[in-house]
């Protein structure tokens, strides 16, 4: 409001400005005398000017004087109007019976007859009060322009004659100023104007005012009886939905009470048909228990035919108390080691019954069971090796290591395994790597001393197996091994004392009685030799070195038919052994010298010559090149068979 009040008292000043550049303009101009009334009528007319010059001025201030009245007036009421309509504005609160709540409706003007009254008589009596100051206004106006519109006749009526003596020019400057008094009764008349567009538009305004507070009046009675209509409906609606939730909740208590004892009926059951099957379970695993116990006990007896049984009986326990769960299942995951645990164990106790075959395929279902079981890949690794896979033999001992990098024995099988092949330098670096992993595995150094052997470094070999002793006094494959070192060295009597202490600390040591009748053979001890033979042959009847071994000292004995007889075994046991053939050959051709009858002696002949072509055809270059050798020489010495060959051949004599 304020800013407004500012707003209009500056336009107001710019009008007075206005009007007053206007009264300044439209002043009539000073007449321009002649030079022959100049000098007579000078003093007229500079009191002529003085006299108009002081009613300019006096009405100018006049004039001013009005104008501010007038918007002074103006003003007030305006600022009336303004408190008027502030005092105007009310609140109403409706309170409802149904409910109780009150109802605020914010932002809404009510007036009531009684206000409306007070606003009309305010307005009203503000009014008049305007109306009485622009009558007084006009009043003093127009009293104070007729006394200086006297004024001006007596003065226009004492300078009429000098007018005469002056020019046309002042008759033009009074009809001038009469048309200027003119324009401020037009003025005069234009503020009536105003005034009366003043009290039209107040007259429009409460008319307005009037007609807006009735429509605000309608409007909130309007929609009070809507919402007073909606809460009581509201309220009918919410009772009813009361009674119905009440209806509801009364049913799902017993819902939820007859939920809730056949929840705790199920339960009950439930709880009863768990504690069976957690007895029943318990039960189980109690026998599992004990099977595991017993099939223990018969590893450490070596009844491997027993703990076999022991452990199918633990696999068909665990597949009862896991029928009917999925493998993913984590009733399986629980059990899953009862698998393991006895398929790799039937598997240890097959390769400790010769069965290795069998044995792979118990460690083929241990690693199904667990991918990463490095004990699984190197037992695996040992029973392929045993039947001769040695290749694959090499892989899973591999895996092992891949799987466990510090497996000590894994190494040391690994260069047992390319041993057998014959890849003696690579074994060595399995059984160093072996020893660095474990220093104390004698197992690695006896090892390590037979691949020394086999490479010609015996001495070498020796200081290995004295290790393996060291750390194993009860190892008798080491004192075997180094019996060989010895006997090698040509050590026989050192190497038979080695070679009974083998025997001394495992009497079922076949490799110890057979090397020993080698050493005994060496020694020319043939008979004693073939004892050592028999023995071992009893041990073991499926090494076919045994019984090449035994066919030289029978032969050496000029036993040749039973020499023969021994070359056949082992030609069984391993048909591709070269050297069986070669002196099965010899010992045909050396009994075909004693022969008389020429028909036998014919067929040993015969006989001898196959045998010398099959035991050639199958040995290597170097083997080849020594029997050329030696039937060369046999053949000089006049031996039949040893000429024929020569001949087919055609190898020199």
């Amino acid at each position: 409001m304020d800013n407004n009040t500012n707003n209009n008292n500056t336009n107001n000043n710019n009008t007075n400005n206005n009007n007053t550049n206007n009264n300044t303009n439209d002043k009539p101009n000073n007449p321009k005398n002649n030079s022959k009334y100049k000098n007579n009528t000078c003093i007229m007319i500079a009191l002529f000017l003085l006299a108009f010059g002081a009613f300019a001025w006096i009405y100018s201030s006049h004039t001013k004087n009005i104008e501010s009245r007038f918007d002074k007036a103006l003003e007030n009421y305006s600022l009336n109007i303004q408190t008027i309509m502030s005092n105007t504005t009310i609140d109403k609160t409706v309170i409802t019976n149904e409910s109780g709540n009150s109802i605020t409706i914010n932002n809404e003007f009510i007036i009531n007859d009684e206000i409306a009254n007070s606003f009309k008589s305010t307005f009203d009596i503000n009014t008049r009060m305007l109306e009485s100051s622009m009558s007084e206004i006009m009043k003093n106006s127009n009293d104070l322009l007729s006394f200086w519109f006297a004024f001006l006749s007596v003065i226009m009526i004492v300078f009429t004659f000098a007018g005469i003596f002056i020019n046309n020019n002042i008759l033009t400057e009074s009809k001038e100023n009469l048309k200027y008094i003119e324009r401020l009764k037009k003025d005069i008349e234009n503020y009536k104007e105003k005034i009366h567009n003043y009290e039209l538009s107040i007259e429009n305004l409460q008319l307005k005012i009037d007609t807006e507070t009735q429509r605000k009046i309608f409007e909130l009675e309007t929609s009070s009886n809507k919402f007073l209509k909606e809460i009581n409906e509201k309220n009918s609606e919410a009772l009813n939905s009361i009674d119905k939730l009440k209806i509801e909740f009364n049913n799902s208590i017993n819902l939820i009470q007859e939920k809730s004892n056949q929840m705790i009926l199920d339960i009950k059951n439930q709880a009863k048909e768990e504690t069976k099957k957690l007895i029943e379970e318990n039960n189980i695993n109690i026998q599992i228990s004990n099977l595991f116990n017993s099939a223990y006990q018969a590893d450490n007896n070596k009844d491997y035919n027993s703990s076999i049984n022991y452990y199918n009986k633990i696999i068909e326990m665990t597949d009862n108390l896991l029928k009917g769960y999925d493998k993913n299942s984590e009733k399986y995951s629980k059990y899953k080691n009862n698998y393991l645990i006895a398929y790799y164990n039937i598997g240890n106790a097959k390769i400790n019954l010769g069965h290795n075959e069998e044995a792979i395929k118990d460690y083929n279902k241990a690693i199904e069971l667990n991918p990463n079981y490095s004990d699984a890949y190197y037992n695996r690794g040992i029973a392929k090796s045993n039947s001769g896979f040695n290749k694959e033999a090499i892989e899973d001992y591999d895996k092992a290591i891949e799987l466990n990098p510090n497996y000590s024995e894994a190494y040391n099988n690994r260069g047992f395994t390319k041993s057998n092949l014959g890849f003696n330098e690579e074994a060595i670096k399995d059984y160093n790597k072996a020893i660095e992993l474990n220093p104390n595995n004698s197992k690695a150094y006896n090892n390590r001393g037979v691949s020394k052997s086999n490479l010609g470094f015996n001495e070498e070999a020796i200081k290995d197996f004295n290790k393996a002793i060291e750390l194993n006094p009860n190892n008798s494959s080491a004192y075997n091994n180094r019996g060989i070192a010895k006997s090698n060295l040509g050590f026989n009597e050192e190497a038979i004392k080695d070679f009974n202490k083998a025997i001394e600390l495992n009497p079922n040591n076949s490799e110890a009685y057979n090397n020993r009748g080698i050493s005994k053979h060496k020694l020319k001890q043939y008979k004693e030799a073939i004892k050592d033979y028999n023995k071992a042959i009893e041990l073991n009847s499926n090494n076919f070195m045994t019984y090449y071994n035994k066919g030289i000292s029978n032969s050496y004995l000029g036993n040749n038919k039973e020499a023969i007889k021994d070359y056949n075994k082992s030609i069984e046991l391993n048909p591709h052994y070269a050297q069986s053939y070669f002196n099965k050959a010899l010992s045909k051709q050396l009994l075909a010298n004693t022969t008389e009858d020429e028909k036998e002696k014919n067929k040993l002949i015969e006989e001898a010559y196959n045998d010398f072509m099959k035991g050639y055809n199958l040995a290597d270059d170097k083997l080849k090149d020594e029997y050329k050798q030696r039937i060369t020489d046999l053949a000089k010495q006049g031996h039949e068979v040893a000429k024929k060959i020569c001949d087919k051949m055609g190898w020199e004599y």
